[in-house]
């Protein structure tokens, strides 16, 4: 059986304006969440108002922030892990909901 209690790594981004450009400090926080897959293209439709090729729902204790995710791998450091994208958050009284998924948004042109 597959445990769906799963480590993720939230990732928040910062940007920090300087007098010549600005840059972006990315800052790491490993937490474990509740992962739940959310496939099929009504659900989607229904939760997003769009379909993605993969998706998932984290949910999480306690009010959390993320710009971006990504799953923890074995002697990886965190910067180098590929990061996905946060589509929603959804705030509840105790826990956090983080909706992200693995690739852009599905358009007529990729299907064939």
């Amino acid at each position: 059986m597959v445990s769906r209690i799963r480590p993720l790594i939230l990732i928040t981004k910062e940007t920090q304006h300087g007098l010549v450009d600005d840059t972006v400090k990315k800052s790491y926080k490993r937490v474990l969440s509740h992962l739940t897959e959310v496939n099929g293209a009504q659900v989607q439709t229904n939760l997003f108002g769009k379909q993605y090729g993969m998706t998932w729902v984290a949910r999480l204790r306690g009010n959390q922030q993320a710009d971006a995710v990504a799953f923890p791998i074995d002697e990886v450091n965190s910067e180098d892990l590929p990061e996905l994208d946060v589509i929603q958050v959804r705030k509840h009284a105790n826990r956090t909901d983080i909706y992200f998924s693995s690739d852009r948004e599905v358009d007529t042109n990729g299907l064939e």
